[in-house]
């Protein structure tokens, strides 16, 4: 390993990797001393990776194996969101092995996000890049998650999206698929994510005792634990039907076949078109519409927070501004007996 000054006036560190292939890295700089100190920094670095024992891979080869795990256990959406941004830190740090980054590379890398794009998609970013480092770490191409400390941008909160009561008639009267108007209706009664509503089989139903099980094996819960959840007498209702005339093991079918997520969201779209609803409803708004209804019926946060699977009850909070009713009922609870004129 050593110094060479380059023809643009810059000095390089001149190197061979683990598999014997000469490389070279710019020190960004014309100055031998500074160039002299980075040189000894890249070599403790080395050092530290080579202790590390984590196994070379290209980030263009990370990226192609993370993506065919996250196709078996993400939705849909979930691993297309992943490709975004992991293409984009191909983009940005170019096809070096992935255990050549460091978490000041990374904060660079989510600078370079901030001046393009908003900081919701930024924050989706981080939290992407964590969930890929994460399986990185296990895989022993990483030894250490390079996201952890990194502050997530601040976001404007936005108030759920939900369907009024009035609205949700309007757009049943207007589906005229019986296997879509089943999953909307479940997906409303149930309050589940779209990708375990499509991937719901007949052996997470117990008829007995009336309730649901997301259990990770067809499709993997958000928070990555198994949970039970009541079923209402509706919500029965439709799995009773449904099991008369089932032909396979998924509940929820189109003609027969796995709904698409992108199929059920295109024709979701066309029914909120078609019943001349807002836009902004989609999909998703059932969930939000069941969690709404039951704040504005008296359920307690905490409960719909269950029934949600929220991991962290601040989650849920977004909710609170449907019952503030409730705050003035509490405050007048308190009164206190003039006794001035007695």
């Amino acid at each position: 390993m050593y110094l060479s000054k380059h023809k643009n006036g810059n000095y390089y560190i001149y190197f061979e990797d683990e598999f014997g292939r000469r490389k070279s890295i710019t020190t960004k700089t014309k100055l031998k001393s500074e160039a002299t100190k980075f040189l000894s920094e890249f070599k403790v670095y080395l050092k530290q990776r080579k202790e590390s024992k984590t196994v070379s891979i290209s980030i263009q080869h990370f990226i192609t194996k993370f993506l065919i795990y996250s196709s078996h256990i993400h939705s849909e959406n979930h691993t297309k969101s992943l490709r975004t941004t992991l293409i984009k830190l191909l983009e940005y740090s170019g096809n070096c092995n992935l255990n050549e980054l460091n978490k000041q590379k990374v904060i660079s890398f989510v600078e370079w996000r901030l001046s393009k794009v908003s900081n919701r998609a930024v924050k989706r970013d981080i939290a992407n890049l964590s969930s890929a480092f994460n399986w990185s770490i296990e895989k022993n191409f990483l030894s250490s998650n390079l996201t952890k400390g990194i502050k997530k941008p601040k976001i404007v909160e936005k108030l759920p999206v939900y369907f009024t009561e009035a609205e949700y008639e309007t757009l049943k009267r207007v589906i005229d698929n019986e296997d879509v108007r089943d999953i909307v209706e479940f997906g409303l009664l149930t309050g589940i994510r779209q990708n375990d509503l499509i991937n719901l089989t007949w052996q997470q139903i117990d008829f007995k005792n009336s309730t649901l099980i997301l259990d990770n094996r067809n499709s993997r819960t958000k928070s990555g634990k198994v949970h039970s959840l009541p079923l209402s007498i509706s919500a029965l209702q439709i799995l009773s039907k449904r099991e008369i005339n089932k032909s396979g093991n998924l509940i929820f079918t189109y003609n027969g076949e796995r709904f698409k997520q992108w199929f059920l969201c295109k024709r979701f779209r066309e029914f909120v078109t078609k019943a001349g609803l807002s836009s902004q409803l989609s999909f998703h708004s059932l969930r939000h519409t069941f969690a709404s209804w039951l704040i504005q019926k008296g359920v307690p946060l905490y409960v719909v927070s269950k029934l949600l699977t929220h991991s962290d009850l601040r989650t849920t909070q977004i909710y609170s501004h449907l019952k503030k009713e409730n705050l003035s009922e509490s405050v007048n609870l308190l009164t206190i007996d003039d006794k001035s004129n007695n």
